[in-house]
């Protein structure tokens, strides 16, 4: 497990000082948006093959095309042809279901809510996902795709957050300022609000450091700025782009980070 710590600079003025990205890269087979094949790949077992040539049958009866439910993923959907031998994959750049607990799928729903052990977490995302409850013994964000996971950390005791929808609110994590988490399906948001011109000249803003720490994974830094965490063969599992800071007009300009621009004091990562 390995750390990396980043610097972020405030906005002069009030308003949304920072935001941090992080999300999860998939996997497309841009080849297979629109391939025809005589069984789904995965139909080599009795159960499935029945199944997929069921489909088959009841596409050339009704003139439609018919899903093979069993060959669903996160992204993907397989559908039997009425031409009565062909099979369509559709695979979607973003996540269409999410794995449901106990098995099965479910429509995928960024709105956030607390869980048993105190933390946050959406009810239905693509990656495993949770956010700090309050206090210092969790990350504030913790986000895991196949064993393999990133832990940001805020450098002091967080309080309980708000939850309003996908948002988590961190209230007064400094003098007039709040921290907000803000989930997806596949990633977060992460933004530092400065609330007046006062809490916009706290030096402490001048430097925040955050800690992130990889587990399975190596972070590394692109030449515009951008974040990737890669795998062991060097394939990127979550990204993150530069982060970015802008006054209270909401117009954007680019935020110079020292050591990472992961700088969390905004960034966004996910899958």
């Amino acid at each position: 497990m390995g750390g990396v710590r980043g610097r972020g600079r405030p906005s002069v003025v009030a308003g949304i000082a920072a935001v941090m990205v992080l999300s999860a890269v998939p996997v497309l087979d841009t080849a297979a948006s629109a391939a025809s094949a005589a069984v789904p790949a995965a139909a080599t077992d009795t159960a499935e093959l029945t199944e997929a040539r069921q489909a088959l049958a009841d596409a050339k009866e009704t003139g439609a095309r018919v899903e093979v439910t069993g060959e669903r993923s996160e992204r993907t959907t397989v559908y039997a042809n009425p031409d009565g031998y062909s099979f369509t994959l559709e695979e979607s750049a973003v996540p269409v279901r999410a794995a449901a607990p106990g098995g099965g799928w479910q429509a995928p729903d960024a709105t956030l809510e607390r869980r048993a052990d105190g933390t946050v977490a959406p009810k239905a995302s693509a990656v495993e996902m949770e956010f700090s409850g309050g206090g210092s013994g969790d990350p504030l964000v913790r986000i895991e795709k196949g064993g393999r996971s990133l832990a940001l950390g805020w450098p002091e005791k967080l309080p309980v957050p708000e939850l309003d929808g996908s948002s988590a609110v961190y209230r007064e994590v400094m003098e007039g300022v709040d921290l907000r988490v803000i989930a997806s399906t596949e990633g977060f948001r992460h933004l530092l609000v400065v609330k007046t011109p006062e809490a916009a000249a706290n030096p402490e803003l001048q430097q925040v450091d955050y800690v992130l720490k990889a587990e399975g994974l190596k972070v590394v830094k692109g030449a515009a700025g951008d974040l990737a965490a890669v795998d062991a063969d060097g394939k990127r599992v979550f990204s993150a782009p530069p982060a970015q800071m802008w006054d209270s007009a909401g117009a954007p300009e680019a935020v110079e980070t020292a050591e990472v621009p992961a700088s969390p004091a905004a960034a966004a990562f996910g899958a």
